[in-house]
């Protein structure tokens, strides 16, 4: 389908992504204690999952038209807003990188994620930076490992990308923009990236309750009580001038326009939500169709480790009894 330009050949990647599936396993092995429930590797705090419908656009012009979004449509959608920190109690007003997964239901097609290829749901996971911190999969092998004197010896550019993405000020999950930062299929032949624009952005005399530890979730409660909140749903395709954008360093800036395809509402709610709601789901990016399925290094990273760490957690909250807890 793509021919892509990796920088290692797929036996060194595949022993890349075992070394690192691995790392991440003994990693939650370590740190997870006993009688407290498995929780996520990475965007470990939720901001709250809330229900939402994504709406294909009915307007779409025809080289557009693709996959998901190959005709109008209207799924209904769980989404957990996140935040990049290894705890459920951290202070929001830390520096992090915040993200989305999204997860649409009752959508038609076989999947690419091994295992569940007749599954009805789709999932898109995002970030609020453009670009992703991780070159090569070296340098991603090397922050799952902690070795930080590789990375600042081998590539100290990762650092600063890394600190980029998590000086960003963000005051309300729903005001903010999120970008699928690596690539996607788009059809047999094309490249994409995914963006979720916000409709409406927080008034820059705004200032959150910092003191508040999860001001962001209850700062997405407390619009939703009053309306419901619209994103725009983009795709920014591959460009081959000057010339061909990468498909394996995510951490370079794309330069396409966002070409809207949908729309994703979330609704009201009349309660607060709690983090712990929605922390039994599965989000990965191979839960897709064929025409949109991950590119790159990290996508198969992603694949492999993912699928992983889901499955050790809930085979720990199985055994101690605190499924569906």
């Amino acid at each position: 389908m793509y021919k892509t330009l990796l920088n290692t050949s797929s036996a060194e990647e595949q022993s890349f992504i075992d070394k690192i599936t691995a790392a991440v396993i003994e990693k939650q092995k370590k740190n997870h204690k006993k009688g407290k429930k498995a929780q996520r590797d990475v965007h470990t705090k939720s901001h709250g999952t809330f229900k939402a419908t994504f709406t294909v656009r009915s307007t779409l012009p025809s080289q557009l038209k693709v996959g998901l979004f190959a005709k109008p449509g209207k799924y209904n959608a769980l989404v957990r807003f996140s935040n990049g920190a290894f705890a459920s109690d951290a202070f929001d007003a830390l520096p992090n990188i915040r993200g989305i997964a999204i997860k649409l239901l009752g959508v038609s097609g076989g999947k690419m994620l091994p295992g569940e290829e007749n599954s009805t749901e789709l999932d898109f996971l995002m970030a609020n930076d453009e670009t992703f911190f991780a070159p090569r999969i070296e340098d991603m092998f090397n922050l799952v490992t902690g070795n930080m004197k590789g990375i600042a010896t081998d590539n100290p550019r990762v650092l600063g990308l890394m600190l980029k993405a998590m000086m960003k000020v963000v005051k309300n999950p729903l005001h903010t923009d999120y970008y699928s930062q690596v690539p996607y299929a788009f059809g047999p032949d094309r490249a994409c990236k995914f963006a979720l624009l916000a409709g409406e952005k927080s008034p820059c005399y705004s200032v959150p309750n910092l003191l508040d530890r999860h001001y962001l979730r209850h700062g997405a409660v407390d619009v939703l009580k009053k309306r419901e909140v619209t994103f725009t749903f983009a795709v920014q395709l591959q460009q081959s001038q000057p010339r061909l954008e990468s498909l394996e360093d995510s951490s370079m800036l794309w330069t396409g326009d966002y070409l809207p395809v949908a729309d994703l509402t979330f609704h009201m709610v009349d309660r607060m939500v709690e983090e712990s709601e929605g922390e039994e789901l599965s989000f990965n990016p191979w839960r897709t169709l064929l025409e949109l399925q991950p590119l790159s290094w990290a996508g198969r990273v992603r694949r492999a480790v993912y699928a992983a760490d889901f499955k050790w957690r809930t085979e720990e909250n199985r055994k101690a009894g605190l499924l569906g807890k």
